[in-house]
């Protein structure tokens, strides 16, 4: 082990031009030992004052950053000019590495899978995107939400990384060669065009995530950087991803368009709306807990992985955030997120709900419209995920893989691979070979099986009822309010009606309500709705 400030540099993770990524450890008080993720800058580029500004800027506004769904930064600092930060370990691969892993194991990730992974993504874009100084919004937007970017540990949770160092590299003109192509395949068209970004670039970005595991194949992606700029650039309306994947049902389709408008103002307004749709859509896709639970499979496609550390990588991961005048910081969210719902929460939630269907695709293949039926409704329950993490396998960056996440449509046996090359970041040879990596045709996604039309945007909640100060009368409504800590999807006999805060108009009596979390588990009460009266439960789901 070899000594860089108080810390001991235990295991080369990743290497690149600009930075070097180790499993370091730091000694505390009374013998405690602790293992972060150490990124080191390389010395030659400590001696620029413009990077040195930028790089302290970026790593003091990362190291804010507090949620469950990204790579968390405990410190940065120098040793001897050699700057540093120091990051959360996870233990686990990035997506593109899960999702290539499964291809070759024969393993069917699945829809839910897919839906359960974004949404985590979206609340941490969401509370990034919110956070605020003293009622300032920060304006943190990540720039480069791609698949190496999105960490999924052995425990089952999804981290986004990393805000930190990667702008003040660009920016500084210190990006390794030939990495460009394999971020241009998830920009958003105005980031492409080098315009001013806000949040609604990082959610067109995981939108294009989205669209490709849903789809099992690649959006942008092309044989050459100007010919995946064009496709970013052109404008048509992307084909919905049922169009490949037979059991996209229409809701899915017309969120992951919606998240993928071509123009900002049209698009999915923020990340936290996109969270929520992509919630609601897994109430109805989840069978059972196993459909959407990340840490068993993860178990199955690495069983001895929670017992060692990847291997390095050839680069460490690279992220883009910048800083702008973002959207303002909006209430009623979770986790820190911003203040308290509105009084008239589900009203709010009805205008969230409202995910906007996209234009015709008058380019894309068509298909006889087909009635979806949803499958029945089972409640979410626990999934085994631990609090604490520890590795950065993840920050040795791959290509983004060939995407195989539901069964091949009907006849497409003998349709040639996907693909665009891969971006110049490499996941470790015994996990991701180079010609595992699929190629798209330079043409576009060509056609495909006739398609489903997008259905409209799921109805929104009913009303509630009238202020609980009106008259009581037998048989007249009341409204329940549901609210946990820290969040949780909510069903009352038996419907989902989506993530807290949730208002609802019901009948007199008692009602079933079920409260779960991916982390904590499952709470089950009986409710008394008085008529005519508000009824507020809260439930803290970190409590047993």
């Amino acid at each position: 082990m070899r000594a860089f400030g108080k810390y001991r540099l235990v295991e080369l993770l990743a290497s690149g031009g600009m930075a070097d990524v180790w499993r370091a450890e730091v000694a505390g008080a009374a013998g405690v030992v602790k293992e972060v993720a150490l990124k080191r800058v390389r010395g030659e580029h400590g001696a620029r004052s413009d990077f040195v500004r930028m790089f302290i800027e970026e790593a003091r506004l990362a190291s804010r950053l507090t949620h469950a769904n990204v790579v968390q930064v405990f410190e940065f600092d120098q040793v001897d000019g050699r700057y540093y930060i120091a990051m959360e370990l996870v233990r686990g691969r990035h997506l593109g590495q899960v999702v290539e892993r499964a291809r070759e194991a024969g393993v069917r990730l699945g829809l839910a899978r897919a839906v359960h992974a974004c949404a985590e993504v979206a609340r941490g874009l969401s509370y990034a995107h919110r956070l605020a100084d003293g009622g300032r919004p920060l304006g943190l937007v990540h720039r480069d939400v791609s698949p190496h970017n999105v960490l999924v540990s052995f425990e089952g949770e999804v981290k986004l990384a990393d805000f930190g160092i990667a702008r003040a590299m660009s920016q500084g003109g210190l990006t390794d060669p030939g990495t460009v192509k394999g971020k241009l395949a998830y920009m958003a068209p105005e980031q492409a065009r080098g315009a001013p970004v806000d949040a609604r670039a990082d959610v067109f970005a995981l939108g294009v995530v989205l669209w490709e595991l849903c789809a099992g194949r690649r959006l942008f992606a092309r044989d050459s950087e100007a010919a995946t700029l064009a496709a970013v650039l052109e404008g048509a309306p992307p084909p919905p991803p049922s169009a490949w994947n037979d059991e996209v049902p229409p809701e899915l389709d017309a969120l992951v368009l919606a998240a993928l408008e071509h123009e900002p103002a049209r698009r999915t307004a923020s990340a936290g709306e996109l969270a929520t749709a992509l919630s609601r859509v897994l109430l109805r896709l989840a069978q059972a807990p196993e459909d959407w639970d990340l840490r068993a499979l993860m178990h199955r496609l690495w069983p001895d992985g929670a017992a060692a550390p990847a291997g390095p990588g050839s680069q460490p991961t690279r992220v883009q955030p910048v800083l702008l005048a973002a959207e303002p910081p909006a209430g009623g969210t979770r986790g820190g997120e911003g203040a308290a719902a509105a009084p008239d929460v589900e009203a709010a939630l009805a205008a969230e709900a409202a995910v906007r269907a996209p234009a015709g695709d008058a380019t894309a293949p068509t298909r006889t419209r087909v009635a979806a039926t949803a499958p029945s409704r089972r409640s979410v329950g626990r999934a085994r995920i631990a609090l604490a993490i520890a590795s950065a396998a993840a920050l040795a960056a791959a290509g983004a893989a060939a995407l195989r996440w539901g069964p091949a449509a009907r006849g497409r046996a003998a349709e040639p691979s996907p693909g665009g090359a891969s971006p110049t970041v490499h996941s470790p040879a015994a996990e991701a070979p180079p010609d595992a990596l699929a190629r798209a045709p330079s043409s576009g996604p060509g056609p495909g099986p006739e398609r489903r039309e997008p259905a409209p945007a799921p109805p929104a909640l009913a009303a509630p009822a009238a202020p609980a100060a009106a008259r009581e009368e037998p048989g007249r409504p009341g409204v329940l309010h549901v609210t946990a800590t820290p969040w949780a999807y909510v069903q009352v006999d038996g419907q989902g009606l989506g993530e807290t805060p949730v208002t609802r108009s019901l009948a007199p009596g008692p009602h079933r309500v079920r409260l779960s979390h991916p982390r904590y588990g499952a709470r089950e009460l009986t409710v008394e709705i008085a008529p005519g009266r508000r009824t507020d439960r809260h439930a803290n789901l970190t409590l047993r």
